[in-house]
């Protein structure tokens, strides 16, 4: 039987509505979170008819499956798992969401989970792990990000989703889970106990006299929030001098709490960063507007700022394992000459996703834009390059990070965008566009553990504390003056000695 279906959404309608979700408060750089319910489109292009031998091959299968499938099938499971590969097929971050993983993705945006603190990525068959929560449990057993999760409860990992592996890992507080880890070539089997985990994600201390360290661990709901909070606590009797803004290892997250975080420094209304859809989708530009970083009937947290946070001297780290929402707020604010970025070439994860749901409880997670820096520099697959490139001390059993460029239908490198008017120079702009026409092969650096941050091994931070270091007082030394005092002597003392 041949059937012709058709979308309701039309092509440029559909485009623009992901588009515009993505790009307001509950979006995610890096795990989109849910989204409100698409608006109905309005008359566009005309609408997309769904390719007739691709759906009967699916119905074939189908078919074939319900009458001669050795044991008992579900139908319910078998067109989730359609519509899982459909959308694996298409990037690293890209995902079919059943009612588990809604639930997941809405207690991560809300900081509370339980779990063991590791964030992983499917890489050729492989979940490799690209973060790992800051005091988290998997933390403390010695997980690191470039670790690849073998096996969980002796069960390998090796061919199974992602989200069904991480069900395997959750459970309740206290309880432990077994997970066959490999770090450096070397496979550990560690007993792990499962932690409730709230994420603090923004955590402050002075670095030095007068310099303000915060370090922002990821980006979820109360980010913003506890920044203000953060940056309202320094204000004091005298304000920081400078401020040092790490995210190195932060993997990012919602997209409201990235524009609030580099809003706080930037004049309101500055534009934070520009996303670009398909061709024909149009794009959108985001501000440090309370509209992009404040849900509806919330208040706006950055109103009773500080007015020094705009002009403090700030610096910002990052490395290898910063991404996402990381990479925007640091692109931002050197975009804008705001900050100094110190560290090692960032993640190169410059997409943004949106989810829709599908049903009351399910949904998709797709890629629906790569996002750019206010000057036009293209994130996605290449990074934030750093104003001063500081390599971390790498370890005896160190392996190298994996980048985004790394992880298997990746999407590649764009062109740049068109910069926001009053954003950049027209110079950036051109250095950004020939840039962004090749991937570039960033020198390698070791998995950096957090650690060594704040230690005497911190070399980034180090450097940033330098950078903002008063100039030393020369004083003059007894030596320094009793040579000064020779000198001017001397020659009188030569002329007295020769005169007639």
């Amino acid at each position: 039987m041949r059937m012709t279906m058709r979308w309701k959404l039309t092509r440029g309608a559909a485009a623009a509505v992901a588009l515009s979700l993505a790009c307001l408060p509950g979006a995610r750089a890096v795990t989109a979170a849910t989204a409100p319910q698409a608006p109905q489109a309005q008359a566009g292009p005309a609408p997309i008819a769904l390719p007739d031998a691709q759906v009967e091959k699916l119905l074939a299968a189908y078919a074939l499956i319900k009458h001669n499938y050795v044991g008992q099938t579900d139908d319910e499971a078998l067109f989730e798992g359609a519509l899982s590969g459909m959308l694996a097929s298409l990037d690293p971050h890209s995902r079919y969401l059943d009612k588990e993983a809604m639930l997941d993705m809405q207690r991560a945006d809300a900081g509370e989970y339980v779990g063991i603190g590791i964030e992983v990525e499917d890489d050729r068959d492989q979940l490799r792990v690209v973060a790992v929560a800051e005091g988290s449990p998997a933390e403390r057993a010695g997980i690191a990000g470039g670790d690849v999760i073998a096996s969980v409860d002796g069960v390998a990992t090796i061919g199974q989703a992602r989200e069904d592996v991480a069900r395997r890992m959750r459970g309740t507080p206290g309880s432990t889970v077994t997970v066959g880890v490999v770090h450096g070539g070397r496979q550990r089997v560690l007993r792990i106990a499962r932690a409730a985990l709230h994420d603090a994600t923004v955590r402050t201390r002075m670095a030095a006299p007068g310099l303000a360290w915060i370090r922002i661990t990821e980006f979820g709901g109360a980010t913003g929030a506890d920044l203000a909070a953060a940056l309202a606590g320094l204000d004091g009797k005298a304000p920081p001098r400078a401020v040092v803004l790490d995210l190195r290892n932060d993997p990012g997250g919602l997209v409201a709490a990235a524009v609030a975080v580099a809003g706080a420094f930037l004049p309101p209304g500055s534009v934070v960063f520009t996303a670009r859809g398909r061709e024909g989708g149009g794009t959108a530009t985001v501000t440090a507007d309370p509209r992009y970083y404040r849900a509806p009937n919330e208040a706006d947290v950055l109103a009773g700022l500080p007015a020094w946070t705009r002009t403090v001297p700030l610096a910002v780290l990052v490395n290898g394992a910063s991404a996402s929402s990381a990479e925007l707020v640091a692109g931002a604010l050197q975009d804008h000459g705001r900050a100094t970025v110190i560290g090692t070439q960032t993640f190169g994860k410059g997409s943004i996703q949106s989810v829709i749901p599908l049903g009351a409880d399910d949904g998709i997670k797709f890629t629906v834009a790569r996002y750019f820096t206010p000057g036009g520099h293209a994130i996605q697959a290449q990074g934030v390059t750093p104003d001063i490139v500081v390599a971390p001390t790498a370890g005896a059993d160190a392996g190298l990070l994996v980048r985004e460029a790394d992880l298997a239908r990746h999407l590649p490198a764009a062109t740049a965008a068109v910069p926001a008017p009053g954003s950049a120079t027209a110079t950036a702009t051109a250095t950004a566009t020939a840039a962004a026409t090749a991937e570039p092969q960033a020198p390698r650096s070791p998995v950096e553990s957090t650690r060594t941050f704040g230690t005497g091994d911190d070399k980034a931070l180090q450097a940033a504390v330098a950078l903002f270091a008063p100039a030393p007082r020369r004083t003059p030394t007894l030596a320094g003056l009793l040579g000064k005092w020779s000198a001017r002597l001397k020659p009188g003392l030569a002329g007295t000695a020769s005169a007639p």
